[in-house]
């Protein structure tokens, strides 16, 4: 069973939470919000804003903390870079610089969200989206004083593209005080546009502001893309105000495309208000598509626009390995231990039965014969002593390895992926195997498969460190902090 989802998107109207389980929205509410707590987006009243999301909340009796929270596209920024292929440990700095380059703003003043779109020898191509820091400083505040925890987001046009039901579309949303409009070809969000609205003005009054604008996005395309422009029978889907006013539609398109409602990509209860929660619905389905096995999104962009300084920080191999590891070097040096004691104890052994012999020999006369026997006991227990030193020096080289292994999968380990419980196990025979077995948990399995195409592209000394990696995925959305877990044994043979 598909696991639920709470959305949360706060406009300068009101606050609108979404509850759904897969593509099954379940409940809903609204609340109203007086003018000046939210202008153009950014919440101006922490306080008054959190305690009406925290009742809301309660409303609609969602008993989760975690939400999936919408911000408004006003004032943010958009682009497709371009730059030459890198390390990936590069890749974050290099398209935080080139984005403030491009987009000619300060880095100070903005968090970059960006996704790798296309790449070919030698360059990528992202998808940048630059978006104001007091915008998002303020929602992430306001809704840890509401006690929930925004654990993903993302921006309000793109929600829109992610709900479209065809690879091409042109979408118009109204809401009291903002429209936006969204360009969506062969899935890629190409033209975004997010305006606010005077408050208190109606629809009628606000009409000529919003055809301007659809006509202005359509030519700005149609004029990038003259070799392949937007067809006339691509019709203007609208949703907000616009879906209950088919009286006006032929104004919105010019009478030169056809006008519909927006199309929903989800299963809603009768009298659900979709005009008002399609991005709710857009946010909803970020997990959805992250899970749902051959799902079909019609938008490319799918980024988290949580900043990275307000995700928990993930934690490392060494920390997670921490009681293994120690459980594990207390049980190599209590081996260590015991076969130190033994060579211990056997050299005392020998010391003791050499006094003996020489004792032996200055009482009396000891015949040749008992001689050549002690001598050769003597031999034979010395022969013990020397194999339990090379024992020691054997555990002391798997100990090295075992440690080289465990340091490769954590330089392997990808801040997406957790891991959890480890073991590790050695056959001998003709040759000695070792296996180490771990967990992993990820949202994406993506995640998890490149972590293990990581470890198969280890070398040590220019060979494969490990000779068998392989991967066991399972899909655990119907429990659970994370959506996959696996088991991935590393095979080595010596």
């Amino acid at each position: 069973m598909a696991r639920e989802q709470a959305s949360l998107y706060i406009d300068d109207a009101a606050i609108y939470v979404l509850l759904s389980r897969g593509r099954q929205v379940i409940r809903w509410g609204s609340s109203p919000l007086e003018s000046g707590l939210v202008v153009q987006g950014v919440i101006q009243d922490e306080d008054a804003v959190a305690a009406k999301v925290a009742e809301l909340w309660r409303t609609v009796e969602i008993k989760t903390s975690k939400v999936i929270a919408g911000i408004s596209g006003i004032g943010y920024l958009y682009r497709p870079i371009s730059i030459p292929e890198l390390p990936k440990e590069m890749l974050p700095e290099a398209i935080t610089r080139e984005a403030s380059t491009t987009l000619g703003i300060s880095i100070e003043e903005v968090y970059v969200s960006w996704q790798i779109i296309s790449s070919v020898p030698g360059e990528i191509t992202v998808y940048v989206a630059a978006l104001p820091r007091n915008s998002m400083d303020a929602l992430v505040s306001t809704l840890r004083r509401a006690g929930l925890d925004p654990y993903l987001a993302d921006l309000k046009p793109l929600c829109l593209a992610r709900t479209a039901t065809e690879t091409t579309a042109i979408m118009v949303d109204v809401q009291p005080g903002s429209f936006d409009v969204v360009i969506l070809v062969d899935n890629m969000p190409e033209v975004v546009r997010s305006l606010p609205l005077p408050l208190e003005a109606s629809l009628e009054e606000n009409l000529d502001t919003i055809t301007e604008e659809l006509d202005r996005s359509v030519i700005f395309y149609n004029s990038a893309h003259m070799d392949k422009p937007l067809d006339f029978s691509v019709p203007v889907s609208v949703s907000g105000e616009l879906a209950e006013r088919e009286d006006i539609w032929e104004r919105i398109s010019g009478g030169n495309r056809p006008v519909q409602v927006m199309p929903l990509p989800v299963a809603v209860p009768e009298g659900f208000p979709s005009a008002g929660y399609l991005t709710n619905i857009g946010l909803a389905l970020k997990e959805v598509l992250a899970t749902e096995k051959g799902a079909i999104a019609y938008s490319l962009i799918d980024f988290n626009a949580v900043p990275e300084v307000y995700l928990p920080k993930p934690r490392k191999l060494a920390d997670i390995a921490f009681v293994p590891t120690i459980v594990a070097g207390v049980a190599l040096v209590a081996i260590f231990g015991f076969f130190s004691a033994s060579v211990y104890i056997h050299n005392n052994g020998l010391q003791a039965q050499m006094a003996a012999i020489n004792e032996k020999m200055a009482a009396q006369q000891v015949r040749a014969e008992d001689i050549i026997a002690l001598n050769q006991q003597v031999t034979s227990v010395e022969a013990v002593r020397d194999a339990l030193v090379a024992d020691l020096d054997a555990f002391e080289a798997d100990r090295d390895k075992i440690n080289g292994d465990l340091a490769e999968a954590n330089s392997c380990l990808p801040g997406d992926v957790e891991l959890g419980k480890m073991s590790l196990t050695k056959k001998a025979g003709e040759s000695t195997t070792y296996t180490l077995v771990v967990e992993a948990y990820a949202d994406n399995e993506d995640h998890i498969l490149r972590y293990g195409e990581d470890l198969r592209a280890s070398r040590v000394d220019g060979q494969p460190r490990f000779d068998l990696v392989v991967i066991t995925l399972v899909d655990s959305s119907g429990g659970g902090d994370y959506n996959y877990k696996a088991t991935i044994t590393l095979t080595k043979v010596i």
